[in-house]
């Protein structure tokens, strides 16, 4: 439930499972990790703000704890987990979710008060809280998850199939080849997890893993000179091409066994060097390097307790070439995926860096201050929705056939729900001519909002743009009109007119407080900025 994903995000989905609030993981974890403040309180807060949970962050004394209403998210002096979701507490001992995220843990409240710093966040969801489109959202994720599994079952019954076709020799008996098989099989995986930590070294799993002995310190030893035994080849990669080749080479080349298993026997002085490395040089341990090195030494022991010394020599050159040429097929495998999964990594690691930029106010302000000003008042055109009196106004300039147009209407009916500051001003680029494909459905939504009922043009809106197909015929019949439509010329011809002064060429154009919105944002974006 918890292990693929970092401390903040594990103390987030076990806070949302005690207040009963349903957001899938994985939108927890790209919520929190994509906001610009990540990983401080605020990037949670914010995030359950946008799952609609009302929550307030504070700061109290520390002998005012069980005042607080429980559960509760509270920050201590703690780099690694800073946050501790606080299910009861009392004045004698408190029950609390640390760490892991996994289990309740009991502790005394005194012990606790010393690590707090008094700062707590409080949640109270309520019908409307939880992830829109959870379960739709949930089942996609599902089906995703099946696929990686579906495929290494696949792989698992090929690969049952022609070991049932080649096991068994003079040289080894099936139970040496079993062993041999499944140590191979622990082999691939662990080395496997080698190349997945060079490639992303804060992944929470490998973390732990590596962090789970005694001066353990698997990035100190990886990153050394002596984990590389060229500048483009690694002892990880070469432990890969090992196991991988040994396995597949058992299961897919009958009589193999001879061949690997004199690349066991030879592979065993391995086993003293990396440990005097890690011992007498670095003096630190790599917790996956002594798995490889037990896997090894495991296999070393079948080898001699199950071979034949006899057999020794009976590999044929077809045999030894058929063998050769499945431990190159994982060299060309990982040399060819190598460069895309690490511009993948980087292209994720510079996303969060950008977005990190990208949603600096200073950034947004210095930028938002050097775009197209507005120069000619915009009171009473267009349709406005929100709070009249709001501080922050967003303006948008749109056509009602415009695709990005009906994009951007979710988005912003979104941010009307979320902050109360805020008030909407709708201008429709469409000129009073009735052979215009936009004046119908134009003169028709200035008629409803003319009305003066905000529900009912919130409906309107949704009913026009929501659609992928825009029938105003359909649309006509669902909101009738009588004398009202040839009302709205004259309220047309005044938008039409700000447009041409104001130079608008194209739709949607967004205007915050009379200012044209960058390029590099889009009106999604706003709720990390329009917050005060």
């Amino acid at each position: 439930m918890f292990y693929p994903f970092e401390p903040n995000v594990k103390a987030t989905i076990r806070f949302l499972s005690l207040l009963k609030v349903k957001v899938n993981n994985n939108t927890v974890n790209e919520t929190l990790q994509n906001h610009p403040e990540w990983p401080s309180l605020l990037c949670v807060t914010d995030s359950l703000s946008k799952w609609e949970i009302p929550n307030g962050v504070a700061k109290m004394p520390l002998d005012k704890i069980e005042e607080l209403p429980t559960p509760f998210i509270a920050h201590i002096d703690d780099l690694e987990n800073p946050l501790v979701i606080v299910e009861s507490v009392d004045s004698k001992t408190m029950s609390i979710y640390h760490k892991s995220y996994h289990t309740r843990s009991t502790i005394p409240t005194n012990d606790f008060l010393k690590k707090w710093n008094g700062i707590y966040l409080i949640a109270e969801p309520d019908d409307h809280s939880g992830e829109k489109d959870y379960k739709k959202i949930k089942k996609r994720l599902l089906l995703n998850s099946m696929v990686p599994i579906a495929a290494v079952l696949a792989l698992l019954s090929l690969f049952i199939f022609f070991f049932q076709q080649n096991s068994g020799s003079a040289v080894f008996p099936k139970s040496g080849i079993y062993v041999q098989i499944l140590l191979f099989f622990l082999g691939t995986i662990v080395t496997t997890a080698l190349l997945w930590y060079e490639l992303d070294k804060n992944n929470p799993i490998l973390q732990k893993v590596c962090t789970g002995i005694i001066k353990g310190n698997c990035n100190h030893i990886l990153t050394s000179k002596a984990a590389k035994v060229f500048s483009w080849l690694t002892w990880s990669e070469i432990g890969f091409f090992y196991f991988t080749g040994g396995l597949l080479s058992l299961i897919f080349v009958q009589n193999s066994f001879s061949a690997v298993a004199w690349l066991n026997i030879l592979a065993l002085p391995y086993i003293l060097y990396s440990l005097y490395y890690q011992s007498q040089i670095a003096k630190q341990w790599c917790t996956l390097c002594l798995m490889v090195q037990i896997l090894l030494l495991l296999g070393g022991f079948n080898v001699f307790y199950h071979y034949n010394p006899t057999q020794l020599a009976l590999a044929s050159p077809v045999l030894m070439a058929k063998t050769v040429l499945l431990y190159i097929l994982p060299m060309l495998v990982w040399f060819t995926i190598k460069p895309l999964l690490l511009r993948l990594q980087e292209a994720q690691n510079l996303k969060r860096e950008y977005l990190r930029v990208k949603f600096n106010l200073e950034i947004f302000e210095t930028l938002l201050k050097k775009q197209k000003k507005i120069s000619f008042t915009y009171d009473g055109i267009g349709i406005e929705m929100g709070n009249p009196s709001a501080k922050h106004t967003i303006i948008k300039v749109c056509n009602p056939y415009c695709s990005p147009c009906a994009q951007a209407h979710p988005k912003l009916e979104e941010l009307l729900h979320q902050n109360n500051n805020i008030k909407v001003k709708i201008i429709f680029l469409v000129p009073n001519n009735e052979h215009h494909p936009g004046i119908k459905p134009v003169r028709h939504l200035m008629a409803i909002a003319a009305e003066g009922n905000e529900l009912k043009l919130k409906n309107a809106l949704d009913d026009w743009y929501l659609p992928e197909i825009k029938d105003y015929d359909k649309f006509n019949k669902k909101y009738p009109m009588n004398g009202e439509l040839t009302m709205q010329g004259s309220k047309i011809e005044m938008m039409d007119e700000w447009c041409r002064n104001v130079g608008i060429i194209a739709t949607p154009t967004i205007f915050i407080n009379g200012q044209q919105l960058p390029e590099a944002y889009s009106i999604g974006d706003l709720q990390y900025f329009l917050l005060e």
